[in-house]
């Protein structure tokens, strides 16, 4: 299942909305994490990246052939090894991840989805004890160039009680600035 309002564009165009290097430090994401879970790979934009910060590996899902076969042929052409790559819907379906497993998930512009708890659900479930869900959305702002439509993007404030509904910890003042369009925190698994 796609989520609601997703569509791709061009991968050169969905590139040029993030300053991927400044999201990967300021999400927290270092060479210390063993298995890092994304949800939703589309282009590989965030997967290929981590797969060279981490030591362990990535596994992510898509239910999107084309961008399963785009991510694999990158897989290929930049020599990377360490991603686990699965056709899925990991919403509707769950991740088929062991409770307890990863170190940190990454859930990049996705809770727009109808039933966004779902998502945050899966994530603490996957996640071991001390393990971080990155959460990250576009900017409340009609004026950013893409994102869904501002009657289902999420509020900050949204995201921020949703994860603490999921059992989450959110810190106070929890909001990461990802310019140009893009906001962010960290939820803990105590």
């Amino acid at each position: 299942m796609k989520v609601r309002d997703s569509g791709m564009p061009d991968e050169s165009y969905w590139k040029s909305l993030f300053d991927v290097p400044l999201i990967i430090e300021r999400m927290d994401i270092h060479k210390d994490i063993n298995i890092i879970v994304e949800f939703g790979c589309g282009y590989g934009t965030f997967a290929i990246p981590c797969a060279r910060i981490v030591k362990g590996k990535v596994i992510t899902f898509d239910v999107d052939d084309h961008m399963i076969e785009t991510v694999n042929t990158r897989m290929i052409s930049e020599n990377i090894h360490n991603i686990v790559i699965s056709k899925r819907d990991f919403i509707s379906e769950g991740t088929g991840i062991a409770d307890n497993t990863a170190d940190y998930v990454m859930i990049f512009n996705i809770l727009h989805h109808d039933k966004p708890l779902d998502i945050l659900n899966e994530a603490y479930r996957i996640l071991k004890a001390g393990g971080r869900a990155g959460i990250m959305h576009w900017n409340y702002d009609p004026n950013t160039p893409r994102g869904p439509g501002m009657d289902i993007r999420p509020k900050p404030d949204d995201m921020q009680k949703w994860a603490r509904s999921a059992g989450f910890t959110v810190r106070v003042n929890p909001y990461i600035d990802l310019p140009p369009y893009h906001y962010g925190l960290i939820a803990y698994k105590s």
